[in-house]
């Protein structure tokens, strides 16, 4: 009799180019193929889940077109400095392409946590700063998690 998970498992085929195959299965470990695809079809669908602004995806994918045709270019720019100058110079580029017009002014949403975090009238280099701050001290347990995930 078969458990409960084999149970909600479905066999499929799926036709893949060699290079892909042969990726996978190195990804994949041992945990195996078939195991990676799952997961990394389930991040995809996951990602849709996700409401976000459509420019932000927008942006996102432009600084990744950027970051690969760099890569194609010139190298990395996490390791090379002209590579880094060039990502930046891209990113600031589109950051001034998606600019809205007016002067900022902090506007927090009154069921927001931001009148707790921030000062009175906040500067936007200081919630910049405290985002960035808080990603970075975080970046590790990120990490770990999907470390944990994948295993």
């Amino acid at each position: 009799m078969k458990d409960e998970s084999e149970e909600r498992m479905i066999q499929s085929a799926v036709r893949l180019p060699r290079s892909l195959h042969e990726s996978l299965k190195k990804v994949g470990g041992d945990r195996g193929m078939g195991d990676e695809i799952r997961r990394r079809l389930e991040a995809s669908f996951d990602a849709e889940k996700i409401p976000g602004n459509p420019n932000t995806r927008e942006f996102i994918n432009a600084i990744s077109f950027a970051d690969q045709e760099l890569v194609r270019d010139f190298g990395s720019w996490s390791k090379d400095r002209f590579a880094f100058e060039v990502f930046r110079e891209s990113v600031n580029g589109l950051l001034k392409h998606y600019e809205p017009k007016g002067e900022p002014v902090p506007l927090p949403k009154p069921d927001g946590l931001a009148e707790i975090l921030y000062a009175e009238n906040p500067s936007a280099e200081d919630v910049g700063r405290f985002l960035v701050g808080t990603w970075i001290r975080d970046q590790p347990k990120r990490a770990f998690a999907e470390r944990k995930k994948r295993s």
